[in-house]
This record gives C-alpha cells, sequence and structure tokens, in this order.
C-alpha cells in the first residue's frame, strides 16, 4: 500500500535595539553547560547553531525519502504496522484488555504513542489522521535521539565531532525510513535518553528511562547490566543493584501482579507469540548461512541446528561482553558505548526472527563510535544502503519473510543469497571499526580476570 506524498517596517537604529536580547545571544560566548557538566571549549551560541541544523537535517532526510521511495524508486511506504496499532487500539476503545482480551506483540507502553496518535484519527473518523499522527510522534522522538547523540558526543569528542556523529544519525537514510513506518524510534529514544543521563552522572534518571524503554519495548534491557557496571565503578555494584530494583520492581508488580492473580496464562500466551518464533527468516543471518550448509554445499545441516548455534554465539558473546564490563577498571564513556553496541548487535544478527527496523536500535551507537574515522563513515552509509535495498526495494522480489523468492539454484536464488552475505559481511566489518579492539585491552582484562579469581581463591 502506498501513501500519497505531501503535495514590518524599518526604523531608525537606537542603542536598544543594538543591546536586544536577540543580537546578545547571537555573540554568547558562555560556555555551554547541560546536566551540570560545563563545556569550556564549546560555547552556547555554537550548540544552538549545531541542535538547529540537526533537526532541520533530520526533517529534510525523512522528507527526501518519502520522495525518493514512492516517486524515484516507485516502491512503497509500509503500513502494515499502522494497520495492527489501530485495529487493536479499537479493540482497546471497545472495552476489550490487551493480553487478556486479545493478544499483543508489545509490552504496555507501546499504547502511550498509539493512544496520542488515535485522537486525531477518531475525531475526523481517518485512518490517514492516525498514520500522519504516529508519525510525527516518531519523528519527535527521532529528534531526541538525534540531539541526545550530540550531547553523548561531547563527553568524549570536541564539538565538531560530536556534531558529525549527530549529522550521521540524522542524514541515515534507511533508519529514517524506519522512524516513519514503525514504533521503534520510541523505545530506542529511551535508551539514548538513558544512556544521556548515566553519561552525565545521574543515574536514577537513567536508570528510570531504561525502565520505561523496557516496558515499551523488550530490547532496552539488553543495555541494562552495562549501565549498572558502569555507574558501580564509582559506587558500588550492591548500591546500583539495588537503586535498579528501587525504580523497577513496583512497575513490575504494578504491570504484572493483576495479570497473575487474574490470568497468569497471559504471560504465557505473550513469551510464545512474541518471543519464540517457530520460523527462520530470509532476511537473517541465520538463513544465509543455512543456504551455504544446506544448499550450496549440500552439508544437510538443518536450519533448527543454526539456529541453536546461533543462539549459542549470543550467548557466549553477550557473557563474554558482561565479564569484560565487570573487570574492566576504567569509568570511560566510549567503553560502555562499545559494551552497548556489541550487546544488542550480537541479539539482532544471531535472531531468526528478524525485521530490517531492528537496525534502528544499535545505529545511534554506530555513528557514535565511526564519526572520527573515514572509512567508518563511508562504510556506515554503505551499509544505510544496504539496509534500504533489503526493505522495501528488494522486499518481494528478492525474498519476502520465509524464503528467497526464486527457486534454490536459480539466478535469482544465488542473487539474493549474495546480497544478504554482502549485507552481514559489511556489518561484521562495520562493528570491527566501530569497536577496534585492542589486544592490549584484551590481556588487561585477562590479567585483571586471573587476579580476581586468584583472590577469590
Amino acid at each position: 500500500m502506498r501513501i500519497p506524498v505531501w503535495r514590518s517596517g524599518m526604523g531608525k537604529k537606537n542603542k536598544n535595539m543594538i543591546k536586544s536580547p536577540a543580537i546578545k545571544e547571537k555573540h554568547d560566548k558562555r560556555p555551554f553547560t547541560f546536566l551540570n557538566s560545563q563545556f569550556n571549549n564549546i560555547n552556547k551560541s555554537i550548540v544552538k547553531r549545531h541542535i538547529f541544523l540537526l533537526i532541520l537535517a533530520n526533517i529534510v532526510t525523512k522528507l527526501l525519502v518519502i520522495v525518493f521511495t514512492t516517486s524515484v524508486f516507485h516502491s512503497f511506504i509500509d503500513l502494515f504496522d499502522f494497520q495492527y496499532y489501530i485495529g487493536h487500539m479499537i479493540s482497546l476503545t471497545n472495552g476489550k484488555i490487551p493480553y487478556v482480551d486479545f493478544s499483543f506483540d508489545y509490552p504496555p507502553l507501546v499504547f502511550l504513542p498509539i493512544s496520542l496518535a488515535y485522537i486525531p484519527a477518531f475525531l475526523l473518523n481517518d485512518f490517514f489522521a492516525f498514520v500522519y499522527s504516529f508519525q510525527i510522534l516518531m519523528i519527535i522522538c527521532d529528534l531526541i535521539t538525534t540531539v541526545c547523540i550530540y550531547l553523548i558526543g561531547l563527553k568524549f569528542y570536541n564539538d565538531r565531532i560530536a556534531f558529525s556523529a549527530a549529522v550521521l544519525y540524522a542524514t541515515a537514510f534507511s533508519a529514517a525510513y524506519f522512524v516513519l513506518t514503525k514504533y521503534d524510534a520510541f523505545p530506542t529514544c529511551l535508551l539514548m535518553v538513558a544512556v544521556l543521563f548515566t553519561l552525565y552522572g545521574m543515574n536514577i534518571r537513567g536508570y528510570l528511562a531504561i525502565v520505561f524503554g523496557i516496558i515499551a519495548k523488550i530490547f532496552p534491557g539488553i543495555s541494562l547490566p552495562f549501565l549498572l557496571l558502569y555507574n558501580a565503578k564509582t559506587t558500588s555494584f550492591k548500591q546500583e543493584l539495588y537503586s535498579v530494583l528501587k525504580i523497577f520492581v513496583p512497575l513490575i508488580v504494578i504491570i504484572l501482579v493483576p495479570i497473575i492473580l487474574f490470568k497468569p496464562d497471559v504471560l504465557f500466551s505473550y513469551i510464545s507469540v512474541s518471543l519464540v518464533r517457530s520460523d527462520v527468516y530470509a532476511s537473517t543471518a541465520t538463513y544465509t548461512l543455512y543456504a551455504y550448509f544446506h544448499d550450496v554445499f549440500n552439508l544437510g545441516i538443518s536450519s533448527t541446528i543454526v539456529s541453536n548455534l546461533m543462539y549459542c554465539i549470543m550467548g557466549f558473546v553477550l557473557l563474554f561482553l558482561v565479564l569484560i564490563a565487570w573487570f574492566n577498571p576504567k569509568k570511560e564513556p566510549r567503553h560502555l558505548l562499545k559494551f552497548l553496541l556489541l550487546s544488542i548487535f550480537i541479539v539482532v544478527f544471531c535472531m531468526k526472527y528478524h525485521s530490517p527496523q531492528y537496525t534502528l536500535w544499535f545505529t545511534p551507537f554506530v555513528c557514535l563510535l565511526v564519526a572520527d574515522t573515514l572509512s567508518g563513515v563511508i562504510l556506515f552509509y554503505f551499509t544505510q544502503i544496504l539496509i534500504y535495498l533489503e526493505f522495501p526495494l528488494l522486499f518481494g522480489i528478492l525474498y519476502d519473510n520465509g524464503k528467497y523468492i526464486n527457486p534454490t539454484g536459480s539466478y535469482g536464488w544465488y542473487l539474493a543469497l549474495f546480497f544478504f552475505t554482502i549485507e552481514y559481511v559489511a556489518f561484521l566489518v562495520l562493528m570491527y571499526l566501530a569497536v577496534k579492539p585492542s589486544i592490549k585491552h584484551l590481556r588487561k582484562f585477562r590479567s585483571n580476570f586471573e587476579a580476581a579469581i586468584r583472590k577469590r581463591e
């Protein structure tokens, strides 16, 4: 389905005019201050100009994506999720209870933006009023994410590179497409707000934002152990865990206790519908490896075996990252971003269920970590091209959710396999450029780990 493209006089100068607030603000050379942090190497006027330009770039990118997708490439703006959202909102307004009277794939905070977008749709009795309202809400969330990237970048870059990192995200056209068509911009925004608060020393606000992120969509929960361990470097693990539980437990009690008391089977239904998928999606790294093992090399390995192997790799990598974060003696913002990037990426990479908007989850961290290298910037935009080709341009042409469109062994089948191979190899190289693993750092982790073992003995 496609949507339409959105078709004083002058007086004599005086001293009061010269001293007007606007002129004063324009030449404001005071150091920029944010959340009790002062940046002596950048003034307020520069920050205001940067933020204005970032907002402008973000909005222009969204408009260009709409125009190019519909008018140049003659593709579509995906409305499937919007129909899903509003359908369940109508059920809610008819007196049905989510997760009890009808199943729903998302945690309860999803109903906040859905409800806000539903108001104009209800008043105008128009589906497209819901679509446009929801898109505006997601764009606002994405603007907040963009500003968060800039402010986070100021913690370990100069203002030029911090601005470049935010420009990368603002002009990430594939990410822009998913902001316009999906819900993921909202939990991604909450995740970035949590990281922002954490890096600026406001731990409780960071935990609060991440907990709200979790009840908006589950993936922000991946970052919670790393935020906790980062904060524990200057306090203690016990103190930080207590702070998290003070916020997390009451919300969980409010949400889960009524369900457990009245209809506990809803939890199992939610897990089976939302988290456990039986099919291996054709756009995943799992299916790509399966196609090589089963069809190219004729090894007879099933997709289930490949999927189980990928989940084992996911668990091992996540455990390894947590151990490194635990024994890492330094509290460095850049290290935290690397942990967050790799932990979220490995989950997306190893899952057998995949939707291309999942790349939006880790895109802000990529932008922050490659902005200071030309090769990283070039590869970042190359991966944006690949994701945009994957969806929407090649969907239904080379592949659909469950398979490649063309018969196994045909030219079209090999073309699909080649495309996804290039895509996932490019992402792996991008992760390497973003993280730049240091042998020295790994050796230091090993020595710290061995020292901790000897201490316990």
